[in-house]
């Protein structure tokens, strides 16, 4: 039986044939290809009949549209059919380097050596016409994945959904964290998602993940829901994932979550505040707690 399973959540056909495309021409070919259609108004059977046959890829055609809801809905949903040890969810529009499968089973003894349950490679953003953007390769290894979380939410590296590689088991029993548009989800799931805190890193390009003015990250039209994404990403490291990471970085973002409320008139979940009850601090409870109250009441 495979050990990875590559799971492509389908919608715009815009770039579906070079993710396809991409996927067919792996060296090692190992893996499990499952595809969800999300109700998308574009048959995507045309071109995936093109590159594969029958038993090479499952298919599960969908009536619903659940992404639409919320993206990572659309992940767990082919998930469920998923029997394999080990899954990457691909972006529709992303495409993998033709020796993905091969590095990761290169890595896998690795892995399971220091029981390791979250793999991450390098990645480089590309444009429509395929050319090469920027690249986003880190002199990581063995690393954890707090100190990949807090460098990616300060903006000092760069990553995405795509080229990660999870243990399915553990994605099947947490689930994803539902964020609008799933801004910030793939962020979480490193903390998540990763059984003792350590991520295997291959510093190697081995995915392209697509800058478009039809993806999220690309296009403007998605600002006010990315705020609201990045307003509950805070709440959730407060509330959450505190435990995951240090208290400094914890006390900034309980800062700027509140400045940020503040200033757009957006209302405070009071349970950031038994942060600081937590870790006995009782001053900062209490004058966390007034601040909370005059947010609240001003945005009312």
């Amino acid at each position: 039986m495979n050990r990875l399973a590559i799971i492509i959540p389908y919608y715009k056909i815009d770039f579906f044939e070079e993710t396809l495309k991409s996927v067919v021409n792996q060296t090692h070919t190992n893996f499990t290809l499952y595809i969800g259609n999300d109700a998308s108004p574009d048959d995507p059977l045309p071109l995936i009949e093109k590159y594969l046959k029958k038993p090479d890829y499952h298919y599960f055609e969908y009536k619903d549209n659940i992404g639409g809801k919320n993206l990572a809905l659309q992940w767990e949903r082919i998930l469920e059919n998923v029997q394999e040890e080990w899954v990457q969810i691909l972006g529709d529009d992303d495409c993998i380097a033709p020796n993905f499968v091969k590095e990761f089973y290169k890595i896998l003894p690795v892995v399971e050596q220091n029981n390791i349950t979250l793999i991450k490679c390098g990645q480089q953003w590309i444009d429509e016409n395929n050319k090469l953007l920027e690249s986003h390769i880190y002199n990581f290894d063995k690393t954890k994945a707090s100190e990949i979380f807090i460098k990616k939410y300060n903006n000092e590296i760069r990553s995405s959904l795509s080229e990660n590689i999870y243990k399915t088991q553990f994605v099947k029993t947490n689930k994803f964290v539902k964020l609008p548009l799933a801004w910030g989800t793939d962020d979480l799931s490193l903390l998540d998602f990763s059984k003792n805190g350590y991520i295997q890193y291959i510093a190697k390009h081995l995915v392209s993940v697509r800058i478009s003015t039809e993806s999220i990250s690309g296009s403007g039209q998605y600002e006010k829901l990315k705020k609201s994404a990045i307003h509950q990403l805070q709440e959730k490291i407060i509330c959450e994932f505190s435990n995951k990471l240090p208290d400094d970085f914890i006390q900034k973002v309980i800062e700027t979550y509140l400045n940020t409320s503040h200033y757009e008139n957006t209302r405070v979940n009071p349970k950031v505040i038994f942060y600081y009850l937590k870790k006995l601090k009782i001053k900062q409870f209490l004058k966390t707690a007034r601040k909370v109250y005059y947010i609240n009441k001003k945005a009312r």
